[in-house]
């Protein structure tokens, strides 16, 4: 399956699911479709606004979603259904995850350089409509990173639980 009918794929999914997150008042963080040894998996993050998602919560979401997708058969071959919470170790994806973790250390990887450098450790400062700003320990300076060019975000976990 081509990368093209993948996003095809997580685009028809994430417009079935939106509005049964939001009954349930939940938000999707991630989508993945993907090839694993066992087979296709579709995996679906989700959480709540306040935080915090249950099993019970990740099997209301996969009783729903299942049920729309076989009924509309938007993935034609046999695959396996996952929803989960994101976890600590989250993707850090949007203006609204970055504001939500302002205070936390981030470790940013970019698509290129900025400033001679691709791996960023610092600080959460500010989150604006097209960039991320950090403290970065490595120039003990504030960079601002354009959401365009960042390639992975996440919460340095061993800063959380050092704090």
């Amino acid at each position: 399956m081509n990368e093209e009918r993948v996003s095809q794929i997580i685009e028809k999914v994430k417009e079935l699911l939106i509005p049964i997150l939001e009954e349930g008042g939940f938000e999707l963080i991630d989508i993945e479709f993907v090839r694993e040894p066992i087979g296709w998996v579709l995996r679906i993050y989700a959480d709540r606004e306040t935080g915090g998602i249950t099993i019970n919560d990740c099997q209301w979401i996969s009783e729903r979603i299942g049920t729309v997708l076989d009924v509309e058969d938007v993935i034609h071959h046999p695959y396996n259904l996952e929803v989960s919470s994101p976890g600590l170790d989250r993707p850090l994806k949007t203006r609204k995850d970055f504001e939500k973790q302002i205070g936390n250390v981030a470790k940013i990887k970019t698509t290129e350089p900025l400033d001679n450098q691709r791996n960023f450790k610092g600080e959460i400062v500010t989150a604006s409509e097209k960039s991320v700003t950090i403290h970065d320990v490595s120039r003990n300076a504030e960079v601002e990173i354009p959401f365009e060019k960042i390639k992975t975000a996440k919460l340095d976990l061993d800063a959380l639980f050092n704090k």
